[in-house]
């Protein structure tokens, strides 16, 4: 601990605990994992309202936007875009930004693109923006894959995913065979009249019968009143429907997406944000090879419908992973074959540095109040000798030399102990036979140093200003993530 000698020197009220000096108001918690689809509006404006957008993250913004605008006239088949960096690093955020600017809900009575291009604050980016939403509208479906993956299929395939949530984003069945037998009716003109039906009959409005147990045989005593010739009986479309599941290719998923969409969503564009990828596919070349023919064949039939005119844009598919995609590919032996056509399908990579998260996390959560900087320059004058004898490592590259203003910046940590602690946590998740992802909390550097501030551990925001912040009770935050 440093104590200051003469806080009131210069005029400055003088404060007593860190917690006096930083900006944020700790009663306010950081959320730690960010979910792409909680569509929660105060949580969408919360999220973006405390979004930093760090040199690197703005670039990338600006190259993802650019190739938006310029797909229509510039044709590609590579729509895929891979977003990848360590836990905690903003994959998240950075897509759930992106799909929010993109399809531009109103949140708390404004569109979400001028909060985006508030919190950005760079002119060439909201040009770009700008320019797209000039030119057409964009639907975009999130979802994790983790959560919508059906558990009992071993096998299921990104494709079948993708193909039921947007069944049910598009206010279609979930279940394939009736989702089919909706798509045929409305085209049919009758889809209304089966829902009339089913009022009749069952007293339940069909959205929830096609949800129910007994969806077969009540869906099978409906088209037996609906079209008596072709369904003699109560019981006849069960029959056939209940034995069997209609397979559907990748080819006939991609055409069904764009027909539906089309038909539900005209003349806007699709884009498809996919949540924790990498994890998904890892480990399985099947799942690869799922992943890149299901790539390819959006991109393919994309370009073609651009081209004829009959959508405005290509149809994007955005997914993150902890892993880059090299990664991900050399998990399988080095297999250059399968490297190589990722790669050609998922045209833009982005990759999240773990220098972005410490900038970040310092201004999220670190920042200070005005007088509480100009104190903690003060103090670091004052002590400067002293705290670079104690605070110095041995026998590492890693840089230690302090300044007065990545003092204030930082503290109560040391400035190169937020870097410490990003290594240490991403040595634990690491560990020989342990889970990359780890459960409990402070995960996180964002959330580390805001515990570091509030937890009962360590509750530095009531330490004297001088504590500083040591590796003794980093370990005290982490220890329930040691095996």
């Amino acid at each position: 601990m440093v104590e200051p000698e003469s806080a009131t020197a210069s005029g400055v009220v003088r404060m007593k605990t860190i917690g006096e000096i930083i900006a944020r108001d700790l009663s306010r918690k950081i959320q730690e994992i960010i979910q792409v689809d909680q569509a929660d509006e105060e949580s969408v404006y919360q999220e973006i309202m405390e979004y930093v957008a760090t040199p690197s993250i703005r670039a990338h913004y600006r190259q993802l936007l650019g190739a938006m605008a310029e797909a229509p006239s510039e044709l590609r088949e590579g729509i895929g875009v891979w977003v990848s960096g360590f836990f905690g690093s903003g994959k998240s955020s950075f897509v759930k930004n992106l799909g929010y600017a993109l399809h531009n809900p109103r949140i708390r009575g404004r569109p979400f693109a001028e909060w985006f291009k508030e919190r950005m604050d760079d002119p060439e980016l909201a040009d770009l923006l700008d320019n797209i939403h000039a030119r057409w509208r964009t639907g975009v479906i999130f979802f994790d894959v983790a959560k919508e993956r059906d558990t009992r299929l071993a096998t299921q395939r990104i494709a079948e995913i993708m193909y039921r949530v947007l069944l049910r984003e598009l206010d279609y069945a979930e279940d394939f065979d009736l989702a089919e037998l909706e798509i045929e009716l409305e085209a049919e003109g009758r889809l209304a009249e089966l829902e009339q039906l089913c009022l009749e009959l069952h007293q339940q409005p069909w959205r929830r019968v096609r949800k129910g147990a007994q969806r077969l045989a009540r869906t099978s005593s409906i088209l037996h009143r609906l079209d008596p010739k072709t369904y003699p009986t109560a019981d006849s479309w069960a029959q056939v429907h209940g034995q069997r599941r209609e397979p559907l290719s990748v080819s006939k998923i991609v055409q069904r997406t764009f027909e539906l969409w089309g038909r539900r969503r005209p003349g806007q564009a699709l884009v498809f944000i996919i949540d924790e990828v990498g994890q998904h596919v890892a480990t399985s070349e099947e799942r690869i090879e799922d992943l890149r023919a299901t790539v390819e064949e959006f991109g393919r039939v994309g370009r073609n419908l651009v081209k004829q005119g009959k959508i405005p844009a290509p149809c994007w598919i955005i997914v993150t992973s902890q892993e880059k995609l090299d990664e991900v590919v050399s998990s399988l032996d080095a297999r250059r074959v399968e490297l190589a056509k990722l790669q050609d399908r998922f045209s833009i990579r982005v990759d999240l540095p773990p220098s972005d998260i410490r900038e970040v996390a310092s201004k999220r959560v670190l920042a200070k109040k005005p007088e509480g900087e100009h104190l903690l320059r003060e103090l670091f004058r004052q002590h400067e000798g002293v705290l670079h004898e104690a605070l110095s490592l041995e026998r590492t590259t890693r840089h230690t030399h302090l300044s007065a203003d990545e003092f204030a910046h930082f503290y109560p940590y040391p400035p190169h102990y937020i870097d410490l602690c990003i290594s240490i946590m991403s040595g634990l998740r690491q560990q020989l036979g342990e889970s990359r992802h780890l459960g409990g909390s402070n995960r996180t550097i964002i959330k580390q140093t805001y515990e570091m501030l509030v937890h009962e551990r360590t509750n530095y925001a009531q330490k004297p200003i001088g504590a500083l912040v040591t590796l003794d009770k980093v370990y005290d935050l982490v220890e329930d993530n040691l095996s």
